[in-house]
């Protein structure tokens, strides 16, 4: 599953929508090409949401929870059908869980510490946060010591700087409000949403055929 996020590049962060809304999205990404979306479990409505987006898209989509770092979350992820887990941070309970259960899981990473740690435990992509703050310095800083580390900065992406994070050596990239904008969606600008979509895929060097 996740040579196809690494060759797609993109994982949509969904934030802040509600479940109509999400799923409005979701058809767009989908329309675009765009595979990958996490629906973030900071939201309260984020179950029902995961549900109803598994429903209408079934395994059109790659459909992940994100912000998962305790066990009652974990529980409601799968149960909503969560095909993976991200985590902000690196969770002990969430990972070991996930290797347990067989579960995708994309941990939080900022130090080296957790890096190595992830790593020991046999997760490879990783999810550089707060990428937006030194994610490229960082990039480039852990390129030689953990080369077989696939970083995925999230935070703060734009097409501005999806090409250079890309050229530093980032396997793919989280990207939130950006795409996954309540007011867009609110106003039913949905040609303005693919449009984003389109120069994003052009910023990490996605060519439609």
């Amino acid at each position: 599953m996740f040579q196809r996020l690494i060759e797609g590049r993109l994982l949509i962060v969904i934030r802040g929508l509600d479940t109509g809304r999400t799923i409005d999205l979701c058809g767009l990404l989908h329309d675009a090409g765009v595979l990958f979306a996490e629906v973030s479990f900071s939201d309260r409505w984020a179950y029902e949401s995961l549900k109803e987006l598994k429903k209408h898209f079934g395994d059109r989509l790659f459909l992940g929870a994100g912000t998962i770092f305790n066990t009652d979350d974990y529980s409601k992820a799968l149960r909503a059908g969560a095909d993976y887990l991200l985590s902000p941070g690196f969770s002990h309970e969430v990972a070991s869980l996930s290797l347990k259960d067989g579960i995708p899981y994309i941990p939080g990473v900022y130090t080296s510490t957790e890096i190595q740690t992830a790593l020991n435990m046999g997760f490879t992509l990783l999810k550089l946060f707060p990428g937006e703050l030194e994610g490229l310095r960082l990039l480039k800083a852990y390129r030689g010591p953990f080369p077989q580390a696939r970083f995925m900065p999230f935070g703060g992406v734009t097409p501005d700087n999806a090409a250079t994070f890309i050229q530093e050596g980032a396997a793919a990239l989280g990207v939130g409000s950006y795409i996954a904008n309540a007011e867009l969606l609110e106003e039913r600008k949905y040609g303005e949403i693919s449009e984003r979509i389109s120069r994003m895929k052009t910023a990490v060097g996605i060519i439609d055929d």
